[in-house]
């Protein structure tokens, strides 16, 4: 296979790196430290490592990873680093719900 994927639904690989678009859904799949979000859709997802730019993470499970953009809805975060975004709401590592705006940081 090569590095580069045909098909725009699964993201686009540049040097190793996964891309995620703006127009891409992805239901409950794992994304590890060499994947990148660009405003992608992700539901019940787990994301460990990597760096979320832009999109929407909604009800998964953030383990690890920078996010620098998007938003973030009703997930987990596990832990990483909260750079930017907008949080809609979601619970921390201890199961405590924090709503809109109640970025539950440091970690």
């Amino acid at each position: 296979m090569s590095q580069e994927r045909v098909n725009a639904d699964e993201g686009q690989e540049e040097q190793g790196i996964l891309v995620l678009l703006p127009g891409e859904v992805h239901t409950g799949n794992k994304f590890g430290p060499n994947t990148v979000s660009r405003g992608a859709v992700l539901f019940e997802c787990e994301w460990d490592g990597g760096r979320f730019e832009a999109g929407l993470f909604m009800g998964g499970m953030f383990r690890s990873g920078q996010f620098v953009g998007g938003i973030f809805l009703g997930g987990i975060f596990w832990g990483g680093n909260w750079i930017s975004g907008t949080w809609e709401g979601g619970f921390d590592r201890s199961g405590i719900y924090h709503s809109r705006g109640d970025i539950p940081f440091p970690l």
